[in-house]
């Protein structure tokens, strides 16, 4: 497209690279730059110099979601070009410490973790194998804090659509003129993101982060866009399709856990987990567990499981009147 640039930055990680976008009128402005790697950092630089610019050209760095592979590399990038900072008002707090939010959500979730049935070793495991990541990012003040209906110039309006689920403060940027639309990780080409648990914006308890991820889907099919760029993988050529795809696969999986609480009942998250993913390495299991905790909440928002808790740890079974 003639008002923007992609650049796949690098980033060590499964998903692989992630789709940085440039947009070089009314002042430079990049879009999740990548995370804080020697190899982000020199991939962004050979981008820019493409288009005749370089990093002490940005005047604005807008971030979709604060998760490290999108912003990590924001905080460089202001040390040296002195650029803005926008991303949605409930990102804010978690790019400005995101060391300290880490320790937050380890603190939390340690005794979650326990209540949903999985074994204190492997509890230990998974929560202290993300530290290393933490190498990966650096703090980032926002200077302009955004909304949902918010609007910012690049050359083109970019029109700010929240879209928590996936993230707290999760946005899209919808570019009406261009009937195009930047998803981030709300809506992907070729996976389906995983919403991930964590805490909720200024509270201390978790999210509920598949049926607020569910309701941002629906959100976006209100929206007049054709084409969706997203923060991984290939250009998205017909958004509303994989919008409906994306929650039609949601929907079986439901159906699936519905069926493995049915086979073993009483169980717990963690058993649920172990069934479906038998061969998941501890690096992959808090995805794992946000997977299943995740649908158990629609079966809960649906009123199709009966939750009891024995010996402090939750318990689920189909509740019979509700089966479908």
């Amino acid at each position: 497209m003639d008002f923007m640039e992609q650049a796949p930055i690098p980033t060590p990680f499964g998903v692989g690279r992630v789709n940085c976008y440039l947009f070089p009128e009314n002042d430079l402005t990049v879009l999740d730059p990548g995370p804080a790697t020697k190899e982000a950092y020199e991939e962004l630089g050979r981008s820019l110099d493409r288009i005749g610019c370089s990093i002490d050209d940005i005047d604005r760095v807008l971030i979709t979601h604060p998760h490290i592979d999108h912003f990590g590399l924001a905080g460089r990038i202001v040390e040296e070009s002195g650029a803005r900072v926008f991303a949605h008002k409930d990102a804010a707090d978690r790019l400005s410490d995101p060391i300290g939010y880490f320790a937050q959500e380890q603190e939390y979730f340690r005794p979650f973790l326990l209540s949903m049935g999985m074994p204190a070793d492997t509890v230990d495991t998974v929560l202290e194998l993300p530290e290393p990541y933490v190498d990966y990012q650096k703090p980032v003040t926002v200077t302009h804090e955004l909304t949902d209906g918010d609007s910012i110039d690049v050359g083109v309006d970019l029109e700010c659509i929240s879209t928590p689920g996936h993230a707290p403060g999760s946005l899209c940027f919808l570019a009406t003129s261009e009937d195009a639309m930047f998803t981030g990780d709300h809506v992907l080409s070729d996976i389906t993101p995983n919403p991930l648990l964590t805490l909720a914006p200024d509270s201390d308890t978790r999210t509920r982060s598949l049926p607020t991820y569910l309701e941002s889907l629906r959100y976006v099919l209100e929206i007049s866009a054709t084409v969706g760029y997203g923060g991984h993988g290939d250009q998205i050529p017909t958004l509303h399709d994989r919008v409906q795809e994306t929650i039609a696969h949601h929907q079986e999986r439901k159906e699936r856990i519905a069926d493995l609480v049915a086979e073993s009942q009483p169980t717990t998250a963690y058993q649920i987990m172990k069934e479906m993913f038998p061969d998941l390495p501890a690096t992959e299991m808090f995805p794992g567990m946000s997977e299943v905790i995740g649908h158990l909440d629609l079966l809960e928002d649906e009123n199709r499981v009966v939750i009891s808790e024995v010996d402090d740890v939750t318990r689920y079974e189909l509740d019979t009147q509700q089966r479908r």
